[in-house]
């Protein structure tokens, strides 16, 4: 039986849902910067540094660049297995930086494209390629830890050592949507032979689509305010901490917003968004020293709140819903956006063995996980 979005909140679902995933990160540029990822690594590892992805690329919350001229951000870490009583930190960020500007100097192109130029930040590196870049994070091992990925990173501004430990936090996060991943990669499974097969980076749960939502919808409101912009660990963290289990897109959506401030906590007349792996990290430490990024980021929750709210209200047909959601996340992803429902229906309609899936969009395997009923659109929220 086929099974299609037909209620208005199921077809707001389904458009947004399928605007991100216009906004995904495509398969050749996946390719291109894992190839260069691969061949830094092989060239670090001579050094005795062991390279591994971090962020988005590697939790699969990627969203493609607002600006023509913006380029894809492929974080890593270089973790050199020495003892924090051997070096300090301005030697481990000179050695990394070091094996960086041989490998610029050295690369001949062969197997991925050679790096333009490379750049010194206050906690990494990075290097320069045509569309994307990577921030190359000189780490030690936290020995301290009880974690066995735990890391201690380098901070030019900074006197002491930061703590911090990525791939716990990627274990985490699917943690939060533990269910949900656990169904997408059975449905993704029929693509790549088995469970198992499927690139867990590839996932996609509602979760993972609420982050690209509130990246995508970031990226647009400070637009022309870079340096305020809450960075996506904050929002990361926030939608994780946020996130109950709720499959239909929208409603997952306004429910995380308005969770969020249930999440920021105040340690001493001090705003704490703890890493949920990595007790001491601050996300929200800027907010200590900048009150008007604090100040910024509650009116952007604010403001996607609304625009969530008014998609529902909107009662003068489609042209004017998809003119409302291209205002909130770009004209071109909604019209990629309208043309691939258009091609999906037209499939189920043949078919009669497509139905509207648990992450906003169309499939063909029908999930055993309910649709929550209520929408969160008041000031009250379930728990």
């Amino acid at each position: 039986m086929t099974i299609l979005a037909d209620t208005r909140g199921e077809q707001i679902s389904q458009l947004i849902g399928t605007t991100i995933e216009q906004l995904d990160i495509t398969d050749a540029a996946f390719a291109a910067a894992e190839r260069c990822y691969h061949d830094l690594g092989s060239h670090l590892a001579e050094a005795s540094a062991e390279v591994h992805v971090q962020g988005s690329f590697l939790l699969g919350t990627v969203v493609r660049p607002h600006h023509r001229d913006g380029e894809y951000d492929l974080d890593l870490v270089s973790r050199l297995d020495v003892a924090k009583t051997s070096i300090t930190q301005q030697e481990l960020k000179e050695r990394v930086g070091s094996l960086l500007a041989t490998y610029h100097k050295e690369h001949d192109g062969e197997g991925c494209e050679s790096p333009k130029e490379v750049s010194e930040g206050r906690r990494s590196w990075c290097l320069h390629y045509s569309n994307f870049h990577m921030d190359v994070l000189p780490a030690i091992p936290d020995t301290a830890s009880t974690s066995e990925t735990a890391i201690e990173l380098t901070d030019r501004n900074l006197r002491l050592w930061q703590k911090s430990d990525p791939l716990a936090y990627v274990e985490w996060f699917r943690r939060q949507c533990a269910k949900q991943f656990a169904e997408e990669r059975v449905v993704m499974a029929k693509s790549y032979g088995s469970v198992d097969a499927v690139p867990k980076h590839r996932v996609r749960t509602p979760l993972h689509r609420v982050v690209q939502i509130l990246k995508r919808h970031r990226d647009i409101y400070f637009a022309d305010d870079l340096d305020d912009r809450p960075p996506s660990s904050l929002i990361t963290t926030l939608a994780g901490l946020s996130y109950i289990g709720e499959t239909d897109l929208i409603t997952a959506t306004m429910a995380a917003v308005q969770r969020m401030p249930d999440h920021v906590e105040k340690r001493s007349g001090q705003y704490w968004v703890e890493n949920p792996v990595c007790a001491g990290e601050n996300f929200a430490d800027k907010w200590n020293d900048y009150e008007a990024r604090r100040l910024k980021f509650e009116t952007w929750r604010a403001a996607v709140e609304e625009d969530l709210i008014s998609f529902m209200e909107e009662t003068n047909g489609a042209v004017a819903l998809h003119e409302r959601i291209a205002k909130a996340f770009g004209n071109a992803p909604v019209e990629e956006a309208v043309k691939a429902i258009g091609a999906r229906t037209n499939v189920a309609r043949e078919t009669g063995n497509v139905h509207f899936g648990s992450g906003g969009l169309l499939t063909t395997t029908v999930t055993a996980t309910a649709v929550p009923t209520h929408r969160f659109f008041g000031g009250e929220t379930a728990r």
